[in-house]
């Protein structure tokens, strides 16, 4: 019996689509573009050179808000999307996926030039 509904449980979570994020949340197009930009503005701080670790936090979160506010979202908005996307790892691990590819993409068109 308890294989069963061990069973069917399994099949109802299944058949349940994709988790959506709340309403006003970044959808997972947007959420990759985000952090693609997110993760090259935090290695151009650490590279910046700066002589302590406030001064490159400082810089980071400048161009954070940059980002965010080329992508016409603010950090409320932005923090509570990530929130939602960690709590569903598959989706995390779609949207990391992708990040990763676009660097990589990035990454081979500048050796190109």
């Amino acid at each position: 019996m308890k294989k069963t509904v061990f069973a069917l449980l399994f099949l109802l979570a299944a058949c349940v689509g994709a988790p959506e994020p709340p309403p006003g949340g970044l959808d997972k197009k947007k959420m990759i573009a985000i952090l693609t930009e997110i993760h090259l503005a935090e290695a151009e701080s650490q590279q910046a050179g700066f002589r302590t670790a406030d001064s490159t936090q400082l810089y980071y979160k400048y161009l954070e808000r940059k980002i965010l506010k080329r992508f016409k979202t603010d950090s409320t908005q932005y923090h509570d999307s990530y929130r939602f996307y960690v709590k569903h790892v598959e989706e995390m691990g779609e949207i990391y996926a992708a990040v990763v590819d676009s660097l990589n993409v990035r990454q081979s068109r500048k050796k190109l030039y």
